[in-house]
């Protein structure tokens, strides 16, 4: 759509720098409003700009709320991708040159606008990256254990693996020669405890959730039927994209994750660097843990969820040997272990595309 009047929005907490632009005529106002939507709402339609009229800002800290807000009154409102907009060379930056910016960019049609999500979808996505904090937390509080029992050169060799019952009865009753740092051992043990309470309390939570939206549980049984896709993993796929129509393919959905390889061509010279990592940095975390389930043999499992329907098992087995035969390729190949399990992710993305928009 050819919009007559463009509005760039340079928001913060306590004021929002506005900049109007007549696609048409090439003339501009400004304005600096509080950061109440109402006041924006009624600048828009005390000033009698032409229509069509598209708002923009960026996506940031002040979330979807704004987006909304407008679109509740009929206006139109664009959330601008960051990364995917133009590399700006001006010298000159500040608020009002910002929103200016804003307005030309997206009357020339260079702005990628991202998914404005329904007050529900949001708060769910809340719970989602508030798990996935919790476990950031764990894993630090663990290795601060780790840290401390190296630094100390203190050996645990009840069992292969730290951090389990016979573990945290052996932290319980050890004392060190100094009672200093007995002291400091328990604490950090009791740290890791108290966070592993903590996501205990939000995973339940999220049981319970899920228990009472048939239709949350139904989307995410699709999920479920993957290989190495959990109850976390298809929680988090089904909060942070929710609509996989929105995508035109596989490979649109892995460049959304941040999970495709940037690219240096030139004439016939073709160079493939790191991963662009550009897209959603959770959800990248979570598919890149659910593939390294494919590093060691398993055995496939039917599944056989009545909320799924035969169709999309199918789709879930052949994904399962598909991926499972190209991580014993690879290793075969010498690929390096971490490269190989991103490379995994890559394109358990594209099953995870199709088996999400799959029609029964």
């Amino acid at each position: 759509m050819r919009y007559c009047t463009t509005i760039g929005i340079d928001t913060h907490v306590k004021k929002n720098e506005v900049c109007a632009l007549n696609t048409q005529t090439g003339e501009k106002a400004t304005a600096t409003l509080s950061g109440d939507p109402n006041q924006l709402i009624s600048w828009i339609e005390k000033s009698g700009f032409s229509e069509p009229v598209c708002c923009c800002y960026e996506a940031g800290p002040l979330g979807f709320g704004l987006a909304r807000d407008l679109s509740a009154v009929g206006i139109d409102c664009v959330v601008v991708a960051t990364s995917k907009l133009p590399q700006r060379i001006d010298r000159k930056k500040n608020d009002r040159v910002d929103a200016e910016w804003l307005s030309r960019m997206l009357a020339a049609g260079s702005v990628r606008s991202v998914y404005v999500p329904s007050k529900e979808e949001e708060s769910l996505c809340h719970l989602s990256r508030l798990r996935g904090e919790v476990a950031s937390d764990l894993r630090r509080a663990k290795q601060r254990v780790g840290a401390f029992l190296l630094l100390t050169k203190t050996s645990y060799t009840l069992t292969k693996k730290r951090f389990t019952k016979t573990f945290y009865r052996w932290a319980e009753s050890y004392e060190f020669e100094l009672p200093a740092d007995t002291f400091v051992f328990r604490h950090k043990i009791n740290a890791v405890l108290r966070i592993e309470e903590r996501l205990l309390q939000i995973e339940n939570e999220i049981e319970h959730l899920i228990g009472k939206n048939p239709v949350l549980a139904a989307r995410m049984a699709r999920f479920r039927c993957i290989h190495g896709v959990g109850l976390v993993t298809a929680f988090t796929l089904v909060c942070e994209v929710y609509d996989f129509g929105r995508f035109r393919n596989g490979s649109a959905f892995a460049s959304f994750v941040g999970l495709v390889p940037s690219e240096n061509s030139s004439g016939q010279r073709v160079a493939n660097g790191r991963l662009t990592k550009t897209g959603n940095s959770h959800l990248r975390r979570i598919l890149i843990e659910a593939a390294n389930c494919y590093s060691k043999p398993f055995k496939i499992a039917k599944t056989e969820n009545v909320l799924v329907p035969e169709i999309v098992r199918i789709k879930a087995e052949k994904c399962a040997n598909r991926l499972r035969k190209r991580r014993v390729a690879l290793k075969e190949r010498g690929i390096m272990p971490n490269k190989a399990k991103v490379a995994i992710a890559r394109e358990l993305c594209e099953w995870i595309y199709h088996i999400a928009v799959m029609s029964t």
